[in-house]
């Protein structure tokens, strides 16, 4: 018996007082299946610690074929498809656990970036064709976000991380992000 071909979908939990993240609703709403893909979900803590182990774990326990990470970003209109993670950590603001780190080294001796094996570019053209609000970026900036793109890469995943902006209309979101699955897997 073959293995089915699995999705590994991360959304992240609320931090820094707030009640809700939106990619938490997201994940909520997204279906399990996408046609013969399986689509496993994980909500990840915003610890800089503690996130990445829950994402090795998830790696481990479902062996994905594809990682999506999902997380907010505190403005702006568009969906951001994250071209690159930076091997640091860097904060003004703790995270859920109470930690700020100050220009800490993820993996000492290793890359200062990595980019995303997936084709971006292409995804961007087709969903902005389609009148999604979608763009790339360069940075996944230096938080809890960027430390979880910059572990799924060094496992050598085929990952990509999508800022979703936190006052994003939900269901404009949960669409777009339906869609960018849908283009990466077929």
């Amino acid at each position: 018996m073959h293995k089915q071909t699995c999705i590994l979908l991360t959304a992240f939990e609320p931090f820094g007082g707030a009640e809700t993240n939106i990619t938490q609703s997201i994940l909520s709403l997204l279906p399990d299946s996408f046609a013969d893909w399986a689509v496993e979900k994980v909500c990840l803590p915003v610890s800089f610690k503690r996130a990445p182990i829950v994402l090795r774990e998830a790696i481990a326990t479902y062996s994905p074929d594809l990682v999506i990470m999902l997380g907010q970003c505190p403005a702006g209109e568009n969906i951001r498809l994250e071209r690159f993670a930076i091997n640091i950590m860097d904060s003004t603001k703790a995270d859920n656990d109470g930690y700020i780190p100050n220009e800490e080294t993820i993996y000492a001796y290793q890359p200062l970036a990595l980019q995303t094996p997936l084709q971006i570019k292409e995804l961007v053209n087709f969903c902005t064709g389609n009148v999604l609000p979608i763009q790339i970026s360069n940075s996944a900036g230096l938080y809890v976000c960027n430390r979880v793109y910059y572990e799924a890469l060094h496992l050598q995943q085929n990952a990509l991380f999508v800022h979703v902006p936190k006052n994003m209309d939900l269901t404009l979101a949960q669409q777009t992000i339906a869609q960018i699955m849908k283009n990466l897997l077929y």
